[in-house]
């Protein structure tokens, strides 16, 4: 399982939120629901980067 990072600016903030997945298509899907969901907190001015990914045997 990796954990797959975006960056979420909503205009007033930046936040970093990860997201358990097993692959890349998996992590863009999960993004894709939370932006629909803060979509409906009505932010007009969403961007979403993808920052990287965390592995978790690493060493």
């Amino acid at each position: 399982m990796k954990q797959f990072v975006f960056l979420i600016d909503t205009g007033n903030e930046t936040r970093e939120h990860k997201i358990n997945a097993t692959g890349m298509t998996d992590a863009v899907n999960r993004i894709k629901d939370i932006k629909n969901h803060l979509k409906k907190d009505d932010h007009s001015k969403l961007n979403i980067k993808f920052k990287g990914v965390i592995y978790e045997n690493a060493y």
